[in-house]
């Protein structure tokens, strides 16, 4: 009887987190739809679920041609966002330290204080057109003093480099709550 209840408990985990990815990947289809045409490289996604604690995976790399998620990871909001786990102020100000929503591209990697990072360009004014001027980019959050970052997003260092490598160049990165 053991066996059983560990067999269905199991099967329905797997159901759960297979219904979760789905919502996930349907998700990132319609933000193809609505900012794809600002991307180079339309076949990956990369969603930002704000909603989520900073505890757990929320970052999701999505790769629309073969309709699956390629990486999942934690990933640290703006200090001036909250430093609760879930951020709870959002801002495209200059000097806020805080998250910005909305739809970015990525743009060029570099070596900065950070090691390898990702430059992000913000493509809706009300929401974070000023990522460039505020350096907000996607990075490694080994270097950091505490889990909450100046606006960026930052990654485990386990992460950085294949996300980075992921996304580089003209893919797009969408972040929501």
């Amino acid at each position: 009887m053991n066996k059983k209840l560990t067999l269905l408990l199991l099967c329905s985990f797997h159901f759960i987190v297979a219904q979760g990815n789905q919502e996930i990947v349907k998700k990132a289809y319609e933000i193809q739809t609505k900012w794809g045409f600002k991307a180079k490289n339309k076949n990956i996604i990369t969603l930002i679920d704000f909603s989520k604690s900073i505890e757990e995976a929320r970052l999701y790399v999505v790769d629309l041609k073969n309709s699956k998620i390629l990486l999942e990871s934690n990933v640290d909001h703006g200090s001036g966002s909250g430093t609760g786990l879930t951020p709870n102020l959002f801002s495209n100000i200059e000097g806020s330290n805080a998250t910005s929503l909305g739809c970015y591209v990525t743009l060029q990697t570099y070596k900065g204080t950070w090691g390898y990072s990702l430059r992000l360009n913000g493509l809706e004014d009300d929401k974070n057109s000023n990522a460039l001027k505020r350096n907000i980019v996607v990075h490694s959050s080994k270097r950091m003093y505490s889990k909450f970052s100046l606006g960026c997003f930052s990654v485990p260092d386990k992460n950085a480099n294949m996300l980075i490598d992921l996304i580089k160049n003209g893919s797009l990165v969408y972040a929501y709550q």
